[in-house]
């Protein structure tokens, strides 16, 4: 049995609100309000400890900043308190996005207010080079790092639109480039590890049986579930990497959503505290426009893409503190985060070329970039403003 800590839940919780509330962009502005809140100023764990669990959860598919606080609260309280953690961090932001699917909805039956969204893909795309710049400039310290880099890069760019499947497959491929020549070194601990391996059985029956349904039962509703569910165990690297996958499957493949609203949704999801996956919410909602349902779709889809992520928590969890001497993940990491690194590049390519061929468009995804890049101007003032663009020009 886990020993767990002695704290008070309900201060924990609240601890993991304000985290949720301070959280704006991808999960390393995450780990950096985890690191102030709840290791520097709760001191509810150390920051080694917390630099372990980010390093684990970002081999692990799914949101890497969700599971990363999921964990923490198994951390502190157990399985019980891991789930209200992940509820009180994820919720809200699901709720919320769901609700401005709902909102675009409603503009698409009024054309004064339609406006708002004419430069929020363009902002969407500035946040996207963003991630891409923060994240390369952090790895890219080596030459084989460079390498491998611009041949993911290259990679995607030519067979991402192809099919969903591609992006995973280059994650594993990445990392074990890295890891396989290492293979030879001997790992030394003492403990043996003992999965519970029920866990990852339904993680995986799950993804099966939603395989299944998609072929067998030709519903909306299961399309949503089946759909939202397999981008949750098919990502590694959190929230920004599951933006190709959506918009190969759910735009081009299904067109279940344009372009320009899966972009100006994503914009509006980078002013929205809390995890970047909430943006199913809002993708399920506005898939769902007209049923009168859409509320209830966004919830739905919002819940599913976090599923698979945080069921493997209380998989992976347990043997934390028993694979803590095993080197081998950190060279696997590296080679999945180079190549993270290189396909946020991909999309940032991708999505721009596909913006509206004019000044101003490109103007709004320039001067994105570089606000995000001094840190001088919050992200939600950017996307106010890009809004108010739209009504002035």
């Amino acid at each position: 049995m886990y020993e767990v800590k002695k704290v008070k839940w309900s201060s924990f919780l609240w601890d993991v609100f304000m985290c949720s509330l301070g959280s704006y962009g991808g999960p390393e502005a995450h780990y950096g309000v985890f690191s102030s809140i709840l290791v520097e100023k709760r001191k509810y764990l150390t920051e080694e400890e917390l630099t372990e669990m980010i390093g684990l959860y970002a081999l692990v598919p799914g949101p890497s900043s969700s599971q990363t606080i999921t964990a923490i609260g198994y951390y502190i309280g157990g399985p019980i308190l891991a789930l209200f953690s992940f509820i009180v961090w994820a919720l809200p932001a699901i709720i919320i996005m769901a609700l401005f699917g709902v909102f675009f909805s409603i503009i698409d039956r009024n054309e004064g207010w339609k406006a708002i969204t004419t430069y929020l893909p363009a902002v969407a795309v500035g946040f996207i080079i963003y991630a891409a710049f923060t994240l390369s400039k952090k790895i890219l310290d080596q030459k084989i790092n460079w390498i491998m880099y611009l041949a993911m890069l290259a990679i995607g760019l030519w067979l991402v639109d192809y099919s969903i499947w591609v992006v995973p497959l280059m994650l594993i491929s990445g990392g074990l480039i890295y890891l396989i020549p290492h293979l030879k070194d001997k790992e030394r601990t003492t403990n043996k590890l003992k999965p519970r391996w029920w866990i990852l059985g339904i993680v995986i029956g799950l993804a099966l049986l939603n395989e299944g349904l998609r072929v067998w039962i030709n519903s909306p509703w299961i399309t949503l579930f089946s759909s939202f569910y397999r981008y949750g165990y098919s990502v590694i690297g959190g929230g920004q990497i599951v933006i190709p996958l959506m918009i190969q499957d759910l735009v081009e493949s299904q067109s279940l959503i344009s372009l320009s609203d899966f972009l100006s949704g994503y914009a509006i999801d980078q002013a929205v505290p809390g995890p970047l996956f909430s943006f199913a919410g809002f993708v399920s909602a506005r898939a769902f426009s007209g049923s009168g349902l859409s509320l209830l779709a966004g919830i739905i889809g919002g819940l599913s893409i976090f599923l698979p992520g945080i069921m493997l928590v209380f998989f992976i969890f347990p043997l934390w503190k028993k694979a803590r001497n095993l080197v081998l993940m950190k060279y696997f990491l590296k080679g999945v985060t180079v190549t993270v690194a290189s396909l946020i590049l991909m999309t940032a390519i991708k999505s721009a070329i596909k913006l509206p061929v004019n000044y101003v468009s490109y103007a709004v995804v320039l001067s994105t970039a570089l606000l995000l890049i001094s840190k001088k101007i919050p992200a939600p003032l950017i996307v106010l403003v890009a809004g108010i663009l739209g009504f002035i020009i």
